[in-house]
């Protein structure tokens, strides 16, 4: 008799163990939107809320909760949770905070549990180490050179070709809407150089580093001297808005969307609400015409490389608990898949990881987007 108690108490603490819920966490730096005109039938406050409640529907038992990165306060809600050994399951965040965990102790190797051949190659590959995938790119946001055309037009300039849009031109050009009394362009130097202003840089062939070889920059070359001393020239001629010591990229977007300086660094995404958001304040009359165009190029080189970043998915990997592995892995392409990247592109203005999706609504049909 006790030995068949003692069977049925090892049964039904078995049972109890096989149905505890399996309780995930997820980090993500924002809030996914809808658009507008779906807020009201979904049945949830935002975009990622409903791929978590999505999951636990599609597998019982599994409990998603949603944290989000206090971006006021960069890398401390993940640094909290580091060191108190709780780290998130799943984190969607930009690639900069992920160098130190681009490895077999933390992230799971994505190519075992999902098919990872439907995103884009060459950007997978930024993620790829031993042969391994340690994150799902979950979009490319892009930063490009915006310019106003309504202050080329007032003083009669049209853009020269790609091969003939050098930073000589651009002196030149510089020169000409300084006598109208319009800075050519934003140097942003508050708190340092800034992604925003390494382009000049990358305009006379500098480089950071050795191609993934991160463990030494190679900054300090005859190349990223001609960068600085044009932005030097930038500034000390005149051509920038005034004191670029004072100026980070909250000015940029203030200064180019109010119509106070020719060109700025950007994202679409800021063109696209601060315009119209400056007509609404009052602070301009109408919205000028602006384009997204390449960053001029040191004469001999041929372009001035596109600058952008991803926002990546990484799973953390669990040892020797390949049930959570596995759902883990799946909920990492959850919130990097074609329905997450639908709403970053439509809403956020980024643009698509995965091979042939490319939305052409919303926010991705609008002019700046496209160039």
């Amino acid at each position: 008799m006790n030995r068949v108690i003692l069977v049925l108490c090892v049964l039904f603490v078995a049972a109890g163990l096989w149905a505890a819920p399996v309780n995930l966490t997820v980090m993500l730096s924002g809030v996914y939107k809808f658009q507008a005109t779906e807020d009201q039938f979904r049945g949830y406050p935002n975009a990622g809320e409903k791929i978590a409640g999505d999951f636990m529907k599609a597998n019982p038992g599994t409990k998603v909760t949603i944290i989000y990165r206090d971006i006021k306060q960069g890398s401390a809600t993940a640094d909290a949770l580091m060191a108190a050994g709780t780290p998130p399951d799943v984190w969607m965040d930009a690639a900069d905070y992920f160098t130190k965990y681009m490895n077999a102790g933390y992230a799971l190797p994505m190519e075992k549990y999902i098919d990872v051949g439907i995103y884009q190659k060459d950007i997978l590959d930024i993620y790829t180490f031993g042969g391994h995938v340690y994150a799902l790119p979950e979009a490319q946001v892009a930063g490009g050179f915006a310019v106003n055309l309504d202050m080329l037009d007032s003083i009669g300039y049209i853009l020269p070709e790609q091969s003939k849009w050098t930073t000589d031109e651009f002196l030149s050009l510089s020169a000409k809407l300084k006598a109208k009394g319009i800075p050519s362009t934003m140097i942003m130097g508050k708190g340092g150089m800034g992604t925003w202003n390494n382009v000049w840089l990358f305009a006379f062939g500098a480089k950071f580093y050795n191609g993934r070889d991160f463990s030494k920059v190679i900054i300090n070359s005859p190349e990223a001297v001609k960068g600085l001393n044009y932005i030097k020239q930038l500034v000390s001629s005149g051509y920038a808005y005034p004191n670029p010591i004072e100026q980070n990229d909250d000015a940029g977007v203030e200064l180019f969307t109010t119509g106070q300086v020719f060109s700025s660094m950007m994202q679409n995404g800021h063109t696209d609400y601060w315009l119209p958001e400056q007509v609404k304040q009052g602070k301009i009359a109408k919205a000028p015409k602006i384009t997204f165009i390449e960053v001029p190029h040191a004469p001999g080189l041929a372009h001035t490389p596109v600058y952008g970043y991803q926002t990546i998915a990484v799973g953390h990997y669990t040892k020797g608990n390949e049930v959570k592995n596995k759902l883990v892995a799946a909920l990492t392409a959850a919130f990097a898949g074609k329905e997450i990247q639908f709403y970053n592109t439509t809403v956020n203005g980024g643009f698509s990881t995965i091979k042939g999706f490319m939305p052409s609504t919303g926010t991705a049909g609008t002019d700046s987007y496209k160039a």
